[in-house]
């Protein structure tokens, strides 16, 4: 596989998806102006403390802002950074970079100077929108200061305010100005669009580049699974950064519905909104539930206008899903599987068993392939683990720039490695088990945690738990808790192991360090960043059995 672009099917398969109609000619261009037309006034945006935003006002802002964008120099092809909060200026700036035929690389918010710069330099942006000054936040003068470094960084638009700022032009000034026609050459299904670069759980982010024929042929088939249409409104909790809550807002646009994205996420607000805009549909994370669970923010709250909550976007814990749909009298909680390189690629069925709604992350959608493999590449059966892997006509062209990471991707035969344990239940539904790397070798014995973390986080105290090896002269590793607890709480070791025993955790697989943490290392996406929990614990692990970090 020398190609750096490397594609899961070959030609024929390729050729088969454009003549089904999988893949056609839609962009998000085209999809946007055409909800313009047809629903001019209808709202697409509406968020709480700010004005609704129709379908002909944002493809107005798209159109002006890629004129504006033509203006400064920038071009069809160019990459464009963002990095905003869940809000109308993230649309405006992504939409008017689709209209321009540019590239957009969302940037996740916490990421800071030494995260974004080899970000920056390795896409080669020519401009980033950023969010203005605020607490704990200074994004124009990060920019300015990455400039200097970066000679292929022309420009810093500020979002969301009405003047001129230091660094460059505002979004708002942009829009006022920009020229009111689209750009003379529309993008194309085939044209790169989305730059997204991977969470970067275990290893260095890597960038992936999608084109719109992957982009709308998912978002369309995912709005087709759920039986989503122009009355659905969907709340979008996980960020905008990401294609999680990319595709969500892909297929709303596609189905001319309503969203509602979650600025910033609070236990209280997230309450808040459900109970207020009665969603048909909510894309969120494990940890965004169950922070609102164990901290009571939905008592008392009338849930009876929520519909589909999908979890997903790291393993969710079936008592979480569980718990929260007693919660919801005429709603469901289901999962998804889905990565950045191979966007959704699995659905619960929402009115499927609830067992398997809870415990796994359902059937692949059309258009996607699956199987489990043992070490040696052999499928395995029902009740079997082994690593997931995917083919899909959805998946990614390969790693931007990045040869060794797309050979490292894909087997011989052509199937994507997720690094994901993985079991088949029911046929033909899919139970995600944990992670490749996370797996502890304690004397010999390979230990999933994934099972274990799931049980310790049901403590009264716990509100997040990772385990992590630790280098041991006798048995090589062995295994340590951390955990962040809630408000007040202590925790014990011997607490810990009792919890668990009663949770019928065989002791073999006990912990036998803990570590309490202040606050648990997350991608923006709100997965534990293994690898920096081990960091952490191999500068504050001390010979007692509980330390506090």
């Amino acid at each position: 596989m020398s190609n750096p672009l490397y594609s899961y099917y070959p030609p024929e398969d390729t050729r088969k998806a454009r003549e089904s109609g999988y893949w056609n000619d839609d962009t998000l261009d085209r999809w946007l102006a055409r909800q313009a037309e047809a629903n001019p006034d209808k709202h697409f945006v509406e968020m709480a403390g700010r004005d609704g935003v129709s379908y002909a006002e944002l493809n107005r802002r798209a159109t002006r802002f890629a004129g504006a964008l033509a203006a400064l120099g920038c071009r069809k092809g160019d990459v464009i950074a963002i990095q905003l909060y869940n809000c109308p200026d993230f649309l405006t700036a992504y939409l008017g970079i689709a209209r321009l035929g540019a590239i957009a690389a969302p940037l996740h918010m916490p990421l800071r100077d030494a995260e974004i710069s080899p970000l920056l330099f390795h896409s080669k942006a020519k401009a980033v929108v950023c969010a203005p000054r605020a607490a704990g936040y200074d994004g124009p003068a990060m920019m300015a200061r990455l400039q200097s470094e970066l000679p292929e960084l022309a420009h810093v638009i500020v979002a969301d305010t009405d003047s001129e700022v230091e660094q460059g032009p505002s979004l708002a000034a942009m829009v006022a100005a920009g020229a009111a026609s689209p750009p003379p050459a529309p993008p194309q299904p085939e044209d790169p669009f989305l730059l997204c670069f991977t969470s970067g759980t275990s290893s260095a982010p890597k960038g992936v580049m999608r084109d719109y024929q992957t982009l709308t042929a998912n978002a369309r088939t995912y709005a087709q699974t759920m039986k989503l249409d122009a009355e659905s409104r969907a709340v979008i909790v996980s960020p905008l950064t990401h294609v999680y809550g990319l595709e969500g807002i892909h297929a709303a646009l596609y189905t001319g519905g309503r969203v509602t994205p979650v600025e910033r996420y609070d236990p209280q607000i997230f309450a808040e909104i459900l109970e207020n805009y009665r969603p048909r549909i909510v894309y969120c994370a494990p940890a965004h539930v169950a922070a609102a669970l164990k901290d009571g923010s939905f008592d008392g709250r009338d849930l009876s206008g929520v519909g589909d909550v999908i979890v997903a976007g790291s393993l969710c814990p079936p008592y979480v899903a569980r718990d929260f749909e007693r919660l919801l009298p005429n709603g469901r909680v289901g999962s998804l599987f889905g990565m950045t390189e191979v966007l959704i690629a699995t659905q619960t069925a929402m009115d499927g068993d609830a067992d398997i709604r809870h415990g796994t992350v359902g059937r692949v959608l059309p258009g996607v392939e699956a199987r489990i493999v043992d070490d040696e590449g052999r499928s395995l059966a029902q009740g079997e683990v082994g690593e997931l892997q995917l083919r899909s006509l959805c998946g990614m062209t390969g790693y931007m720039a990045n040869v060794e990471a797309n050979e490292n991707a894909y087997t011989a035969d052509g199937w994507f490695r997720t690094a994901d344990l993985a079991e088949w239940v029911d046929g033909e539904n899919i139970a995600i088990r944990g992670r490749l790397n996370d797996i502890i070798n304690r004397g010999g014995v390979k230990i999933n945690p994934s099972d274990i973390e799931n049980a310790l986080s049901q403590h009264p105290k716990v509100r997040e738990a990772a385990l992590v090896p630790v280098e041991d002269e006798v048995l090589g590793e062995r295994i340590c808790a951390v955990v962040t607890l809630v408000n007040g709480a202590e925790l014990s070791l011997d607490e810990v192991t009792a919890h668990l025993s009663e949770k019928k955790i065989a002791k073999m697989r006990w912990p036998e360090k803990l570590i309490v943490i202040d606050e648990m290392p997350m991608t923006p996406t709100k997965k534990i960043i293994k690898g920096k929990v081990r960091e952490l614990i191999s500068k504050s692990l001390t010979e007692s059995s509980s330390v506090k970090a």
